[in-house]
């Protein structure tokens, strides 16, 4: 047998070294390889974990959101003033629509052949087109969308969620379901729940309650202020889908309730917002007030809001839209002359001014109404008091200034009690003085002028006043008497009430609680004293000199005055600095004015002149809070008692006329002689030895002097007559043209002096024959500050008027 030659070991020509080499790199590039080993683990194990873990469960899971029920706004009484009610979205998913098609679509012949590609990929192609035509149809009609918008959307086949509709209602949502049902589309189309804001009273108290986004979302109002408590917690639906997105509904899902959010109960009571909207609305057609206006109703005890508006407003059920006709009509003339942009910008800003909420959003200047707080620092300070005279010669010289009272001849010497009645300016200058400027501006600060009130609602403003170092003796002089500084409606409001209450000031508040969906309290809001400002005395004095202004002869409110109510107040007419015409008249008042119960505010921001420089309306009213504002909210408080259920004191009874006595079935002659003794006239109608009828009924108001007619054997007749329009007449102007008809006057208001303030029964309307129409009379008195002269300003130097304009600062 031959010998086998060896192979050589390549292996063995290497030395000690050279195999520590291997080793040595071996190891190397061992290490090396496992700590790039290790590093990608950490990278997927630890660094990318959570996103990679997001991405899986993305991948694999379809997440469908349940939306939680929103919280309900109610009023005071536990009606709704805002509501959300279940609807639904409808989505689109056309990657699943394409799977579905492609499931349909079978790959082999009848007889168990494949079928060409080609083959199949055209039947795919012809059922995805009539299927897309089907739905585009079919939504476009249910949805009111455009069939292109639905086909633009088919076409996005790597998306499973084009949402074609928000917030469908019921009985929409239910055509679409019968739609999916009908057409086996489940996987395509399908519903998901949501909730709509619904606001019922449209209008009403809008800039207090806001209004939600289109994602439920809170955006102005309560609904901003209070959203995380509306809100609650939205739940979901989580479901498995496989590799190519299908669901799979027989594995894994699992659901996470809703949590629906709290109920928040206002202050508010909607029937006196009412009342107060209604007001505001009168008094702005009545007067032509080009720029909105307030009213603000609360309860001087505990600072609690019943009444907030403000005008312009608009529909809570569709907030973008422009309800205010002044507003509209600005922008209609904005949209023919403008470019586009131009016209956006002012929509913009017309949309801002109808949702900005005026009694604390935006500052004015007070007027006279800010007087009573003047007069109560005085007497508390003992600087002045209920013995103290004034002497009025028509201005004062205060400065480089003469600052003029709106009596121009003056007022003479009067006491305290007087100058308040005639709003004096001389002698609230002289009460000002008696402080001094420290003293003023501590009691500036005392009544909280210096912060906000604290009140629940987003955006509100604080008063602008003067630096220490820029309050001189002229903004002294004028401070005093309301001018050249601005405060809001809801910070003057709160200090007038600590004026009449006993000198509590109190922190205003519009919700009372908050509850959770079983009724628990969550939250609860007691009323909140800050400090008292001054004493139960001091307070007292004031309140009866505020009683005086509408209830005494001679005073600035006495257009304020209803009877059987004893109601207090103090008249304002300001002018703002950025034009003379424009003046904003108010009136604050409250009843019952010897323990209020209720304190309202009103005001009118700019009744248009008949010219400019002029003082008056067309109709020749002087512009003043005592001419337009008091009458109005001397209504609207004795609305408001009414409504609270308080009985009328004193004398209910018209005392510029006479109840009617029932005198059917009596004798002419004991007729005759029980309404002779009334002051009426009598004259008979038939023959007979009865009065079987009588005109005007029993129980009628009428005025002293009036023919009454008795029916003797014969039925009154049943006719009816024209009302007659008595715009500006006076007393015995409107008897006469009522009397010439066959109507009987019920004078109301200041009665037998002023002129036809407002007449309850309109212009034209049928009125039956011997009926008695109540006639609202008013006097036309001048402004309450200065305001009378043909330029409108009250101080002797306009080119300084500047010169009282207040610093920012406290």
């Amino acid at each position: 047998m031959a010998n086998r030659r060896k192979r050589p070991n390549p292996w063995s020509k290497i030395n000690g070294t050279g195999m520590r080499r291997i080793v040595i790199l071996a190891g190397i590039f061992g290490v090396l390889t496992f700590v790039i080993l290790f590093c990608k683990l950490w990278q997927l194990q630890v660094t990318q974990h959570d996103w990679l873990e997001n991405k899986a469960i993305t991948q694999q899971t379809r997440e469908v959101t349940s939306t939680a029920h929103r919280g309900t706004i109610y009023d005071a009484n536990g009606d709704i003033l805002a509501i959300s009610a279940a609807v639904q979205n409808v989505i689109l998913s056309p990657r699943d629509l394409l799977d579905t098609v492609k499931d349909e679509v079978k790959t082999k012949d009848e007889f168990g052949n494949p079928r060409s590609k080609t083959a199949i990929e055209a039947e795919k192609e012809s059922k995805l087109q009539s299927t897309y035509d089907l739905i585009a149809d079919n939504l476009s009609s249910i949805l009111g969308i455009d069939r292109t918008e639905i086909m633009t959307r088919l076409q996005k086949t790597k998306s499973a969620y084009e949402v074609l509709a928000k917030k469908v209602e019921e009985d929409v949502s239910d055509q679409v379901r019968a739609f999916i049902e009908e057409n086996k589309l489940e996987r395509a189309v399908y519903l998901t729940d949501d909730s709509k804001r619904y606001y019922p009273y449209s209008t009403m108290a809008s800039q207090v309650i806001g209004f939600v986004n289109s994602s439920n979302t809170g955006a102005y109002g309560l609904e901003s202020l209070y959203n995380l408590d509306l809100a609650g917690t939205n739940g979901k639906i989580i479901t498995n889908k496989n590799a190519s997105g299908k669901e799979m509904p027989s594995s894994y899902s699992s659901y996470i309730d809703s949590i629906n959010g709290y109920n928040v109960h206002t202050t508010i009571d909607s029937t006196i917002q009412m009342y107060a909207e209604k007001t505001l609305e009168e008094g702005i057609a009545k007067f032509d007030v080009i720029n909105g206006g307030f009213c603000l109703v609360m309860d001087p005890d505990t600072g609690a809001v019943l009444g907030m508006a403000s005008s312009p407003d608009y529909d809570l059920n569709d907030p973008i839209a422009i309800q205010d006709s002044v507003l509209q009509s600005t922008l209609n003339k904005i949209r023919n002359t403008s470019t586009e942009e131009e016209y956006e910008a002012a929509l913009n800003a017309a949309q801002l001014k109808q949702w900005n909420n005026k009694t604390l959003n935006t500052t004015y200047e007070p007027g006279s109404t800010f007087k009573p707080i003047v007069v109560a620092a005085g007497l508390e300070e003992g600087t002045i008091t209920d013995n103290s005279t004034f002497v009025c010669t028509g201005k004062v010289h205060i400065g480089d200034w003469d600052i003029r009272c709106s009596a121009r001849s003056g007022h003479g010497t009067q006491t305290l009690r007087r100058a308040v009645m005639n709003s004096c300016n001389p002698a609230l200058i002289k009460i000002g003085q008696s402080l001094g400027e420290d003293k003023f501006r501590e009691y500036w600060e005392n009544f909280g002028f210096t912060s906000t009130t604290g009140i629940e609602l987003p955006g509100e403003q604080k008063s602008v006043f003067w630096t220490a170092d820029k309050f001189g003796e002229t903004e002294l002089a004028t401070a005093s008497f309301g001018q050249r500084f601005t405060t809001t409606p809801i910070q003057l409001i709160r200090a007038l009430s600590a004026v009449i209450n006993g000198g509590h000031l109190m922190e205003p508040y519009v919700v009372q609680s908050v509850t959770d969906d079983d009724g628990n309290v969550v939250s609860y809001h007691e009323p909140k004293e800050i400090r008292q400002v001054i004493s139960q005395e001091t307070s007292d004095m004031v309140r009866s000199y505020m009683e005086s202004v509408v209830n005494d002869v001679g005073g600035t409110g006495k257009n304020a005055k209803v009877a059987g109510y004893r109601i207090g107040g103090k008249t304002g007419s300001s002018q703002t600095l950025d034009s003379a015409d424009h003046i904003i008249v108010s009136f604050l008042g409250f009843a019952p004015a010897d323990d209020p119960e209720v304190i309202v505010l009103l005001g009118y921001d700019w009744p248009q002149p008949s010219a400019p420089g002029q003082n008056t309306t067309k109709d020749g009213t002087y512009i003043s809070g005592g001419n337009m504002a008091a009458p109005m909210a001397g209504e609207l408080i004795a609305n408001i008692l009414d409504y609270l259920g308080y009985q009328k004191s004193g004398n209910t009874v018209n005392e510029n006329g006479v109840t009617i006595p029932n005198v059917v079935g009596q004798t002419p002659d004991e007729a005759r002689a029980a309404l002779n003794a009334l002051g009426l006239n009598v004259r008979t109608s038939g023959e007979g030895s009865v009065v079987t009828d009588q005109m005007p009924t029993a129980g009628s108001t009428v005025p002293k002097g009036s023919s009454t007619v008795l029916y003797l054997g014969e039925e009154k007749p049943k006719e009816t007559v024209a009302m007659p329009d008595l715009s500006g007449m006076t007393y015995d102007e409107a008897k006469k043209a009522l009397e010439n008809v066959g109507l009987y006057l019920n004078a109301t208001g200041s009665g037998t002096s002023g002129t036809v303030f407002e007449q309850l029964v309109l212009p034209g309307t049928p009125v039956e024959l011997g009926a008695t129409v109540e006639v609202k009379f008013a006097e036309n008195t001048e402004p309450d500050n200065g305001l009378s002269s043909a330029n409108g300003d009250w101080a002797e130097d306009p080119e300084q008027k500047d010169q009282t304009q207040p610093q920012t600062g406290n």
